[in-house]
């Protein structure tokens, strides 16, 4: 969740509460002022530019999306609440009030609560970008549903459903390499996900055809060479 420790609003200079207009002004004032280009002759402060650039257009991204920006409001006020359980720990008793043990029991069951709350937003989230993914999928826009299951993984790297349908996406882009890297990936957090035991032998089985087609060529090719060098002699 680190990206989501970042303040995106304070990025755009605007406030929690900012309408999508204001927000959306903000990154075209933003956006002018740091636009790369508008130092073509300075390498230093081009690249100073670019990096802010990046950052301004990257927190555009998050909060002008309605569904981005809730699940990063959601996941900012649970890192808010877990660090306020952090400090509750950290507060030395006084005399007359509760014990020490006390104390730390009601911290550790507010910490406990908060993580088990943290855990059902985050699974809560990934599953509404799983759901995306699925319907980028269908629509081929495989570049967003792999943007999609990227964001789910990172919400809950340890489902292994996620993985094997960032692997889907990769193998209908024709990366087997990396869908292969998934598939291993779910199987190494349930070595008995029949999903991922399918995807596996789909990726194997296209990986011998693949190799089959190039022996046919070469044999081809081969042959060509041949016939075309009896002909000469």
């Amino acid at each position: 969740m680190q990206e989501f420790e970042e303040d995106f609003y304070a990025i755009l200079g605007v406030d929690e509460a900012a309408t999508s207009e204001e927000i959306r002004k903000a990154y075209l004032k933003l956006a002018k002022k740091l636009h790369p280009d508008r130092f073509p002759n300075d390498a230093e402060k081009r690249a100073v530019a670019q990096s802010e650039f990046a950052k301004v257009t990257h927190a555009h991204e998050i909060v002008s999306d309605s569904s981005r920006r809730a699940e990063y409001d959601t996941l900012r006020e649970l890192s808010k609440r877990r660090d306020l359980s952090s400090s509750a720990e950290s507060v030395p008793s006084i005399p007359g009030q509760e014990s020490d043990a006390d104390i730390g029991t009601d911290s550790r069951r507010l910490q406990a609560q908060t993580t088990k709350e943290d855990e059902n937003i985050n699974v809560k989230w990934a599953n509404k970008h799983l759901t995306r993914a699925d319907d980028l999928f269908r629509k081929r826009e495989y570049r967003e549903a792999e943007v999609a299951m990227k964001e789910a993984i990172r919400l809950v790297p340890q489902e292994p459903k996620y993985r094997n349908k960032l692997a889907e996406i990769y193998m209908a882009r024709g990366w087997k390499t990396l869908a292969m890297t998934e598939v291993q990936a779910a199987l190494r957090l349930n070595p008995k996900d029949q999903d991922a035991k399918n995807l596996e032998a789909r990726l194997k089985a296209l990986s011998r055809s693949a190799s089959q087609q190039v022996k046919v060529k070469i044999g081809i090719l081969d042959r060509v060479k041949k016939f075309f060098s009896g002909k000469k002699r």
